[in-house]
């Protein structure tokens, strides 16, 4: 009897990939057809890559007839195909299960879950990053309204994440950090058709006093200083 039992624990292990039995629920794959798979795999490490309906069906649970659905299925959704082979020499045809298109499938939905992270960080709502950028400027955590501020240029004024950035941004310059200064500027923009930064960057630089002529040099900012308060014409 031990002799018999160590005959049968050196027959061999049968290789199959560690993810293969994580993700075949997620390849759409049942837990029947995986066992079909995994003795039709078991079959070619002994040398037989053709094993009959009675053959698979004395090593599983299920009947003949639904090993044979499974099969067919199995080819229908592209997870496996049965070749021709002809044996060289001999010229005598035989066919087989051939399981590479398993694991093409297995190989594109590994690849997928890996650049998973990478395309959930990059489909963050612009909103959350808007308010970031607002809360570093700032110094500080927004208040309610202000989150609600925000979110109302987004939602019903429409203004692109840029043009509020850039409203932002001419706000730090003229050191008027509060959100009726931004949205008399976002406002103004509107009015006078501004659809990007740069168009707005334009727009401002009308506004720029000229240098008297004994002045020092001063630094051009991106955004020039303009009071829209003084420009208000109600909104």
């Amino acid at each position: 009897m031990e002799k018999w039992l160590s005959q049968i624990f050196k027959e061999g292990n049968l290789s199959l990939p560690v993810i293969l039995v994580k993700e075949y629920k997620e390849l759409g794959l049942t837990d029947q057809e995986m066992m079909l798979i995994i003795q039709i795999l078991t079959f070619n490490q002994e040398g037989k890559d053709f094993p009959t309906i009675q053959e698979l069906a004395s090593r599983m649970t299920a009947e003949e007839i639904q090993i044979i659905n499974m099969l067919q299925k199995l080819v229908q959704k592209g997870y496996m195909t049965i070749e021709d082979v002809v044996e060289k020499g001999t010229g005598i045809r035989s066919e087989r299960y051939q399981l590479d298109a398993l694991y093409e499938k297995l190989s594109l939905h590994f690849m997928s879950q890996l650049a998973q992270p990478r395309i959930e960080e990059t489909s963050k709502p612009p909103q959350q990053n808007l308010f970031t950028i607002f809360e570093q400027e700032f110094g500080r955590p927004l208040s309610p309204i202000e989150c609600e501020t925000l979110a109302m240029w987004q939602d019903q004024d429409h203004y692109t994440d840029e043009l509020i950035i850039a409203a932002l941004r001419e706000a730090v310059i003229s050191n008027k950090m509060f959100f009726r200064y931004i949205d008399r500027i976002l406002y103004e923009w509107q009015r006078n058709q501004i659809r990007t930064p740069q168009q707005a960057r334009d727009f401002s630089l009308k506004f720029r006093k000229p240098p008297q002529a004994a002045a020092v040099p001063k630094k051009v900012e991106p955004f020039p200083f303009y009071n829209w308060l003084e420009n208000e014409s109600g909104k």
